[in-house]
């Protein structure tokens, strides 16, 4: 079934295709770019901005792509690697003749969703700064039938985690604004980096019986003991939920971001019906079906279904606003909780979070780039309080004229006002193991194969990630607080001291 091949793809992060991410447009499928060393970018006759007319399997028919699904057309681009597929192609070049390109599939490495990492700076009065490491983790990934060094979150984790370590970092940001969840595992075992030994999360079955996942040993023992924030948002669901709240719980680090993350606290298992046929009809393929099993609880006890992470450190966004979360779904389970567990909390985060959030208040409210965003909130509000549309041609024009004044006039206000960059250094795993850090593309549009995302094409280059800088400043207030600065990188003992919870 596609869902579970697209599930087996963002676990490994490599799928069998031949490099092209694709975006629809007008019926057609665009070719928005292509992966540097892919089997198109090899042959070099595929460009961005080809339209795909026709599909064929080796010496086989052509099948007509103009009007077809994106979804369909990505599994009849992809295959077995070393097959080969036909694709009949409209060059963007309007003087240029249609085209047949014959490739061989091959293996091709996702590796733009991979964990990254940067180390910033941030000034601080009286001539000081903090460096700042950003962890950025797009999704919790696993070959789950792989071994010894196979794709693993966790690893990838400790890995950059340590080279931070190793560039003197103060503070440290997990960004998990993109991370839609993924492998459990990889989640339960993440935590074990932050806080050492634990219970992570409580998952609870169809007959009532509820289990608790602890962390894990670790291959390494490379772990992270200074200031931490976790940056969310209404996107960050499921696994990702469940590291942002034992980290909570914990009081481990502070949370950031939007007004809640997702609430997706359940999961999900695919059923294949065929299995249930009668053996003379094993050939027929009725589908599949996805059964909720299991929902998730914090160690504290309360569900992350439908609630979410409510953060400790709130931002103003537009998706606070829109209907994008599982509370908007219909017939989502709703909130419960279950006894908690014990569980030594840390509490690194109270005694500081009252300065933190006060610090954090005073900049989003004075900041020209939060009032864009809250002028973006009030202008959503009206139009979702407006249930009509114009018919009126010239008031629609007026309207979109009215758009593009405004991006114009943030973009001459951003220039006029040289909104200062923090300096940054990008850390990749293949730049870590001495390799040259790979080019890879955009996760815009649909890899053939690989997920679809969201169109970038129209936002500010300009604009900063008024989010992350913010997130970057509240790590330095922290560190500002310190008694002294070497106590950043100092080792939490659980024994002594934490609080035994409840």
């Amino acid at each position: 079934a596609p869902s579970a091949e697209n599930f087996n793809i963002s676990m490994k992060l490599s799928l069998v295709g031949i490099g092209a991410v694709l975006r629809s447009e007008d019926g057609y499928a665009k070719i928005v770019s292509l992966v540097p060393g892919g089997p198109a970018a090899k042959d070099g006759r595929l460009k961005p901005n080809d339209k795909i007319e026709a599909v064929a399997q080796g010496d086989g028919p052509f099948q007509e792509a103009v009007g077809m699904k994106l979804d369909r057309l990505v599994q009849l681009i992809r295959g077995d690697k070393g097959t080969t597929v036909r694709l009949k192609v409209v060059p963007a070049d309007a003087t240029a003749q249609p085209l047949v390109v014959s490739l061989v599939r091959d293996e091709i490495k996702l590796t733009d969703q991979e964990a990254r990492a940067k180390l910033i700076t941030v000034p601080q009065p009286g001539g000081r700064s903090a460096r700042v490491g950003v962890i950025t983790l797009p999704s919790f990934y696993a070959d789950l039938k792989g071994a010894g060094d196979a794709k693993s979150t966790t690893r990838d984790v400790q890995k950059l985690v340590a080279k931070l370590e190793t560039d003197g970092i103060d503070g440290l940001i997990l960004d998990l604004r993109h991370n839609g969840g993924g492998s459990l595992s990889e989640a339960v075992a993440l935590t074990r980096v932050f806080i050492n030994e634990g219970p992570v999360v409580q998952v609870k079955d169809t007959r009532g019986f509820t289990r608790v996942l602890r962390t894990p040993a670790l291959e390494s023992d490379v772990s992270y003991a200074g200031p931490m924030l976790v940056l969310t948002s209404h996107a960050s669901a499921s696994a990702s939920e469940i590291l942002a709240a034992a980290l909570q719980d914990y009081g481990r680090a502070v949370i950031a971001g939007d007004k809640s993350t997702f609430g997706k606290g359940t999961v999900q298992s695919v059923v294949e019906l065929d299995q249930y046929l009668p053996a003379a009809m094993q050939a027929y393929k009725p589908g599949s079906l996805k059964l909720t099993i299991q929902k998730f609880y914090r160690v504290s006890g309360g569900s992350t279904q439908n609630r979410g992470v409510v953060p400790d450190i709130r931002m103003p966004a537009v998706a606070d606003y829109m209907d994008v979360t599982e509370t908007s779904i219909k017939n989502a389970l709703p909130y419960d909780e279950v006894e908690p567990v014990r569980y030594a909390r840390l509490d690194t985060v109270t005694p500081v979070l009252p300065q933190l959030m006060k610090g954090s208040q005073d900049r989003v409210a004075a900041s020209p780039e939060f009032a864009y965003i809250r002028e973006d909130v009030e202008r959503h509000r009206k139009q979702q309080a407006d249930k009509a549309v114009s018919l009126n041609e010239a008031k629609r024009r007026s309207e979109k004229k009215a758009d593009e004044d405004r991006i114009k006039k943030r973009k001459a206000e951003r220039a006029a006002r040289k909104p200062p960059k923090f300096p940054e250094t990008e850390i990749t795993l293949a730049s870590i193991e001495g390799a040259p850090a790979p080019a890879v593309a955009s996760s815009t549009g649909t890899k053939a194969g690989a997920s679809s995302g969201e169109d970038d094409e129209n936002k500010d280059p300009s604009a900063p990630d008024a989010y992350l800088d913010e997130a970057a400043r509240i790590v330095a207030d922290w560190v500002a607080l310190l008694p002294k600065r070497g106590q950043a990188a100092s080792r939490p003992k659980l024994e002594s001291d934490a609080s035994l919870v409840p």
